[in-house]
C-alpha cells in the first residue's frame, strides 16, 4: 500500500517525521493531495507549549491547499462545495472546522456564527492521529477529507502565495465585517467609504487586516508596530500613517490624535496578540467608536482596564472569529485586489524543514511562513 510522510507533534517541543498508510477513500470522502501550508501563530503557541490540548499526538497545520486526487460517490453530497461540483483534480482550500451541528444552542439561534457550534466534529490540525486514517492534518504531503467539511475551488491560476492565504484572509475580512456589523455610517457609526481605522501589529494576520480595510474603502489606515520590515509592508498594502510601537505611548497618542482631528480612529482592530496592546486599543479608540479584538487567540494572560472608560467612551468592543462562508469572499478578493498581498508570504520551505519554519515563524522579519511538500 503506498504511503505518505507527516509531522507528528507528541508534545511541546518534540515533532517527528513519521509514514502513514494513504487510506481507501469512503464514498463519502476525498483524500486531497497537499500543495502548502501556511504556519499559523497558535501552531507556534502548540510547539513551545503555550496551548493546551488533549490530541497528542497530532499531524499540525490548518491552513493548507491542494488537489483532490481522491473523490467519494458520494463527496458532494455530504460535503459543503463550493465553486460548483467537485471532481478528481480540482485545486481547493477546505476550512479548518466541519459544519455545524446544527441542533445546540448556538447553532439553532446564530446559524451565521458557525464557529460558536458546542459539537463541531471535526478541526483539521487539532485532531488526534489515534482516529483513524490520521491524516487531519496539514503539515503532510495528503490530508484525508470527511463528511460535513467546507470545501472551496480555487482558481487553477492563483499564485499559491494568494491562495495560501485564504484562511488567515478571512480573519481579516471578519475584522471588516465586525466593523459593519451594526453600524450606521451616517450617524458616524461602524464602517463607511472614508472611516479612519488602526491595526495594531503587522504581523501575518494584521497586514491582512490592513489589505482588507483598503479594499473595502476605508479612509486613512494606521499601523502600529515594534518592526519597520513590518511596517513597510503594511504601507506596501494600504496603511497610510507608520507608527514605532517603540515609542513611548504618550508620543504615540499624540500621533494618532494628530492624524484623525484629534480625536483618535473610528475603528481600532487588535492584532498584535497581546494583552497590553489591547489596553492601549482602548485609548486610542475614539469616543463611540469601535475596537475589535482580533489577536489574543490565545490566552495570553490579563491585563487591568478601567471600565468606566469603556462606558464614558460609549465604545463598541467586539471580537473576530470568522465564518467559514467568509473563504469565497477571500478567494474573490485576493483573485481581484491590486495590493501585493502575496508579499506577505516571506519563507517558504520544503517539508522536511517544518522546525526550522517554527523557528523562523514569528521573527521580526518573518511574514507568513509557508511549507511545500
Amino acid at each position: 500500500m503506498a504511503k505518505c510522510r507527516a509531522w507528528v507533534i507528541h508534545e511541546p517541543g518534540k515533532i517527528v517525521m513519521e509514514e502513514f498508510e494513504l487510506p481507501k477513500v469512503a464514498e463519502d470522502g476525498a483524500l486531497l493531495k497537499v500543495e502548502a501550508c501556511g504556519i499559523c501563530g497558535t501552531d507556534k503557541h502548540i510547539y513551545l507549549g503555550h496551548f493546551p490540548t488533549d490530541q497528542y499526538p497530532f499531524i499540525m497545520g490548518h491552513e493548507f491547499i491542494g488537489t483532490i486526487v481522491e473523490l467519494g460517490s458520494r463527496a458532494n453530497e455530504t460535503m459543503a462545495v463550493f465553486g460548483g461540483t467537485l471532481q478528481v483534480g480540482d485545486r481547493v482550500a477546505v476550512a479548518p472546522s466541519s459544519m455545524g451541528c446544527g441542533y445546540c444552542y448556538f447553532c439553532l439561534h446564530s446559524p451565521h456564527r458557525q464557529a460558536l457550534c458546542s459539537n463541531r466534529s471535526m478541526i483539521y490540525g487539532f485532531i488526534s492521529t489515534r482516529k483513524a486514517p490520521g491524516l487531519w492534518g496539514g503539515y503532510s504531503e495528503y490530508v484525508y477529507i470527511v463528511p460535513r467539511s467546507y470545501v472551496f475551488k480555487l482558481p487553477k491560476d492563483m499564485p499559491m502565495k494568494r491562495a495560501i492565504l485564504t484562511e488567515p484572509g478571512a480573519t481579516g475580512l471578519r475584522a471588516v465585517d465586525r466593523a459593519l456589523n451594526t453600524g450606521e455610517p451616517f450617524l458616524s457609526q461602524g464602517l463607511s467609504v472614508g472611516r479612519s481605522v488602526m491595526v495594531l501589529g503587522a504581523g501575518p494576520i494584521g497586514l491582512l487586516i490592513i489589505s482588507a480595510f483598503r479594499y473595502s474603502g476605508a479612509g486613512l489606515i494606521i499601523s502600529q508596530d515594534l518592526f519597520p520590515s513590518r511596517l513597510n509592508m503594511a504601507k506596501r498594502l494600504g496603511a497610510d500613517l507608520l507608527i514605532d510601537g517603540n515609542l513611548p505611548f504618550a508620543a504615540r497618542l499624540e500621533q494618532v490624535r494628530q492624524a484623525t482631528d484629534g480625536v483618535g480612529p473610528d475603528i481600532v482592530v487588535e492584532a498584535a496578540g497581546s494583552p497590553a496592546a489591547f489596553r492601549e486599543a482602548l485609548d486610542f479608540t475614539r469616543r463611540g467608536g469601535k475596537l475589535i479584538e482580533a489577536g489574543n487567540f490565545t490566552d495570553a494572560g490579563p491585563v487591568e482596564i478601567k471600565p468606566f472608560a469603556i462606558c464614558f467612551q460609549d465604545l463598541d468592543i467586539l471580537g473576530c472569529r470568522y465564518s467559514p462562508l467568509l473563504f469565497k469572499d477571500v478567494i474573490s478578493m485576493h483573485q481581484r485586489t491590486w495590493l501585493p498581498v502575496e508579499e506577505v508570504v516571506t519563507h517558504v520551505f520544503p517539508l522536511e524543514e517544518l522546525p526550522k519554519a517554527l523557528e523562523v515563524t514569528g521573527s521580526k522579519d518573518a511574514g507568513k511562513v509557508v511549507i511545500t511538500p
